[in-house]
């Protein structure tokens, strides 16, 4: 009888569980935080971009509708003048005040007007007259009929009441159309939307919160639950330790078994072969059941009558 193979032991500590799944899953859920308040901005603020370029549009259109008949030529031939002219002819201030009182309780912070080669023919904020933007991406994109607008923030601003401070702006480069629709200018309209980003920011907040508090109740729950499967792996893996220390022993036991039984049929076989006498293999066989019985190893019991057959047979 060939002995067999002992079962390879299991590791000495169980699988981590409840560490692993708190880091990983603490990691995952601030990452998924994190991700959402992000990418709700983001698209919270693309939306009011895209909104506050459409309004621009229609304001732009409407003061198109009132300004450009009355001081369209003035602007497309103020490009003859030096910058300091410009701002000291008359057509200037009355443009100005046709302006302002256009934009009177909008949120419109500023307006500046190019003619088609870029140069500033009119400017909320009067420094800015006579500047060249004619290589300005935005001024280009409005030239050739598109629209060009981008989300600032500004920690000072000219605006028409005076400087203004930490504000949040939408400029949107527009192009003004005259009635053969061919463009005629362009319009860069600057609007205030401060509070428009405030209330993004506070709905961002209230989801970072909402969304925390969800998670955190998702990720106390798993963690019971997860607790709860951790103590039955360790639980598991105690019983299973045990249970391979007691297989270990029974392997031992197997081999001295083996060992002994091997022995005994090795010194059989040599007093069969030296013909030994029948009381010397009886004495022999004696001191073999002496020793089988140390090793603790079960032995059928025998009954009366085969043994008392047994003794007549002697």
């Amino acid at each position: 009888m060939q002995p067999r193979t002992a079962p390879q032991e299991t590791p000495k500590q169980p699988f981590q569980l409840l560490r692993y799944f708190s880091i990983t899953s603490l990691a995952a859920f601030v990452l998924i935080a994190v991700s959402l308040v992000f990418f709700y901005r983001q698209i919270a603020v693309s939306e009011l971009l895209v909104i506050g370029e459409s309004k621009n549009v229609a304001i732009t259109q409407a003061f198109s509708n009132v300004i450009w008949p009355e001081f369209g030529p003035f602007l497309t031939s103020a490009s003859a003048l030096s910058a300091d002219e410009i701002r000291a002819h008359p057509e200037t201030a009355r443009l100005r005040q046709a302006i302002v009182a256009q934009t009177k309780g909008l949120s419109v912070i500023k307006i500046k007007i190019y003619d088609l080669n870029g140069l500033t023919v009119f400017s909320s904020e009067e420094a800015q007259i006579g500047e060249d933007k004619g290589d300005n991406p935005g001024f280009i994109a409005a030239l050739n009929g598109g629209l060009a607008s981008e989300l600032t923030r500004r920690d000072t601003f000219s605006a028409f009441e005076g400087v203004i401070e930490n504000r949040d702006v939408i400029s949107s480069y527009i192009p003004v159309r005259g009635a053969d629709s061919r463009v005629e200018g362009v319009f860069e309209v600057y609007d205030d939307v401060t509070p428009l980003l405030e209330i993004i920011s506070t709905a961002q907040r209230n989801i970072a919160i909402g969304v925390a508090a969800t998670l955190a109740l998702l990720y106390f729950i798993l963690f019971l639950l997860v607790r709860r499967a951790d103590s039955l792996i360790r639980q598991q893996f105690i019983e299973q330790k045990r249970a391979e220390q007691e297989i270990q022993a029974a392997y031992k036991k197997e081999e001295k078994v083996n060992e002994f039984f091997r022995f005994t049929l090795q010194n059989i076989i040599e007093y069969v072969n030296r013909d030994n006498s029948k009381e010397v293999m009886l004495s022999y066989l004696t001191q073999i059941q002496q020793q089988f019985d140390e090793l603790k190893y079960w032995i059928p019991k025998k009954d009366e009558n085969s043994t008392e057959s047994n003794e007549s047979g002697k």
